[in-house]
């Protein structure tokens, strides 16, 4: 009888040991965030996105000359500012170009624009400087 009643509580572990592995196994994955990258090419298109992306933003610049990119404050509030940088210049020298990375994380659902000027940051923005545009679309 005793012989019984351990094969009988060893058949219920390995159940609930399987069930256990099961329930670990088979929950459903979270959509793993992505990053989206644009560039100058991208100008006055379209970037969409989903809550937990990241949209990185490259452009060309020359901060030896006093200009750089600069996001707009009355930029799309969907997106938050989350990392600003610079790649380092391809060559050696004073006057090279390099990249600014700009890294944006979307805060909430809708639609809006991204707009960037390009200026030295001592002078204010004027119409006619060179302007970065692109529609942006969370989901």
């Amino acid at each position: 009888m005793q012989l019984a009643r351990s094969g009988h509580w060893c058949n219920s572990v390995r159940w609930l040991f399987l069930f256990s592995l099961l329930g670990i196994f088979c929950q459903p994955q979270p959509a793993s965030a992505a990053t989206k990258v644009i560039t100058d090419a991208d100008k006055g298109g379209q970037a969409r996105l989903k809550l937990g992306d990241t949209l990185e933003l490259r452009l060309p610049s020359n901060p030896s000359t006093g200009y750089m990119w600069y996001v707009e404050k009355g930029s799309t509030p969907l997106l938050k500012l989350a990392n600003q940088s610079q790649t380092e210049p391809t060559e050696h020298g004073v006057g090279r170009p390099v990249l600014q990375v700009f890294k944006f994380e979307p805060k909430r659902n809708g639609e809006g624009v991204l707009l960037l000027h390009y200026v030295r940051s001592w002078e204010p923005p004027k119409p006619d400087d060179e302007q970065f545009t692109v529609r942006v679309v969370v989901e």
